[in-house]
């Protein structure tokens, strides 16, 4: 068997690939947003470490590196050290179930195989999976403030794992008409379905589930105007207040990948994926760097969604918590449940 042959050593190359990529992706979305929160401002983003500030990802993580660790003594230390790494832990497995490119010609066949995609999972349920991986991330927001024996730290944890556990249920449902066009669980072939049928999006019940799908996200993220865990006002900074250094950045770094994780999902879901729009389309059909092509219109489309949590996040003012309570159980929920309806319909009627 010859050396390219070997399954183990193209998973560890799409591993490393996508690992790169993660820290890599996740170091520039932070400059991305502190460049746009100055420009939304009016005052210079980060400008000193080299051009445009170009190297002040690298300078933050040599920061977190080299900061001294701190444990503070009234800490649960096993559960304090444990929260971040459940955080940053299902932040990347995430990334493993989301298929990147399209299938891509080999000039020689790998595990009989003359086809290959930059993903490391491709189950049949992949949606089922990239859901149930999410879910997890709350323990770590749970147990670090509960492990923080902090009040501030303990009442943010207690917000968060509400505001998730909410907005689960209406995220979980937005997806369900989706699920019922495509006829698949598999992410690949959501993408398939999309290019035979057009944009979800554009459907009458896709636009629905489209819109509840992206409020959910806002709260599921923890972001504004849904940052209720971290209200600087009245919790310090919540349920990372005792953490720092290292420590802290993961928990950092882990909230940056999953924003660039569910602007890739609702590309998916809702846009497409790879696939180019109207005219274009025919322009590059046939073409060896058709794929390319795609893979770019993939990574734009993404973009605009991870640019869009940054342009709400210094545009609204955060909600009271009774009001993003409100809003989760009495308006996503029940459009939630109409899209599920309206698909039906949907699909009866086609």
């Amino acid at each position: 068997m010859e050396w390219y042959q070997s399954e183990i050593l193209w998973s560890l190359i799409k591993i490393l690939v996508l690992f790169f990529l993660i820290i890599t992706g996740a170091g520039y979305y932070t400059l991305m947003e502190r460049k746009g929160a100055g420009y939304f401002q009016l005052r210079y983003g980060p400008n000193r470490a080299g051009i445009w500030g170009i190297f002040q990802p690298l300078a933050d993580g040599i920061k977190f590196l080299l900061k001294q660790e701190t444990l503070p003594k009234h800490v649960d230390v096993y559960l304090f050290l444990l929260a971040p790494a459940i955080s940053v832990i299902t932040a990347v497995l995430l990334w493993s179930t989301i298929p990147f490119t399209p299938l891509i010609d080999l000039p020689f066949e790998v595990l009989g195989k003359s086809q290959v995609a930059l993903q490391v999972l491709n189950p049949g349920s992949g949606i089922l999976l990239l859901f149930a991986i999410s879910s997890l991330s709350v323990y770590g927001v749970m147990l670090a403030g509960w492990s923080s024996n902090n009040k501030y730290s303990l009442l943010g944890a207690v917000r968060s794992t509400a505001q998730m556990i909410s907005y689960e249920l209406s995220l979980s449902l937005s997806i369900i008409g989706v699920i019922m066009m495509a006829g698949h669980f598999d992410l690949y072939r959501i993408i398939e379905a999309q290019n035979e049928n057009g944009w979800f999006f554009l459907s009458v019940p896709g636009f629905l589930g489209f819109f509840v799908f992206i409020v959910a996200l806002f709260a599921e993220t923890n972001r504004l105007p849904f940052d209720l865990a971290e209200a600087e006002s009245e919790l310090v900074v919540g349920f990372h207040t005792e953490y720092g250094a290292f420590k802290f950045a993961l928990f950092f770094v882990a909230e940056y990948m999953n924003m660039i994780t569910v602007s890739f999902l609702t590309v998916i879901l809702f846009f497409g994926g790879w696939n180019i729009p109207f005219f274009l389309r025919d322009m590059v059909s046939g073409m060896w760097w058709g794929p390319l092509v795609g893979v770019l219109f993939f990574v734009f489309k993404a973009m605009f969604f991870m640019f869009l949590f940054i342009w709400v996040r210094w545009s609204l003012p955060r909600f009271r918590y009774d009001q993003l309570m409100n809003i989760g159980w009495k308006y996503l929920l029940p459009m939630a449940l109409i899209q599920i309806f309206m698909a039906g319909i949907y699909l009866y009627l086609k």
